[in-house]
């Protein structure tokens, strides 16, 4: 695509382009990207769910005007399971692809403990605030408190990155593979 891109792009036309995978877009040299954390084939959003398809959309088409330096891959605030526009799909047929109830259970665990660990850091938080107000004071609490928050909101980034990013790329590899096994992917 990112050669593609560069062509159209000579041509004098602004281009964007979508991608779950980075570091390959980063390497192919497209002139303008936008990093959605979905699983691949489903950049532009879940199937009949037409608001979020929308709104994912309007942030692209908001990025490629954004971006100034060629090469830049700017990553949208979207993540799987979390878009911010809750909607009924409109398409409700079962899904013929494969599905691993496994992968959907760990999944909506990693959100619970995600949730945990926002309110707890919210707590931290607060007990920082405390700290800071308190007299007398003890000595190192507040800065003691702090860290943990902030080792707290790296837990956060973790959980709702790394291992969500994890998780979906496991079952995208599966996914593929059993599809390429029954014959309808090749």
């Amino acid at each position: 695509m990112g050669l593609v891109q560069n062509q159209i792009e000579g041509a004098g036309v602004s281009t964007i382009s979508m991608t779950v995978q980075p570091h390959i877009t980063g390497s192919v040299g497209a002139p303008r990207a936008a990093y959605i954390r979905y699983p691949a084939g489903n950049q532009l959003g879940e199937a009949g769910k037409p608001q979020q398809q929308r709104a994912i959309v309007t942030a692209v088409l908001e990025a490629a005007s954004q971006i100034e330096r060629p090469g830049s891959i700017i990553e949208l605030p979207y993540r799987w399971r979390r878009f911010p526009v809750q909607e009924e799909p409109r398409f409700l047929g079962e899904s013929m692809g494969p599905r691993h109830p496994q992968v959907e259970a760990i999944g909506e665990s990693l959100d619970q403990l995600v949730n945990l660990a926002k309110d707890y850091q919210s707590y931290l938080e607060k007990r920082v605030a405390d700290a800071a107000a308190a007299e007398p004071s003890i000595a190192g609490l507040e800065r003691t408190l702090a860290t943990q928050a902030q080792r707290v909101e790296h837990l956060v980034d973790v959980l709702d990155g790394e291992a969500l990013d994890q998780l979906r790329e496991i079952a995208n590899a599966i996914a593929t593979l059993e599809l390429r096994a029954t014959g309808k992917f090749v």
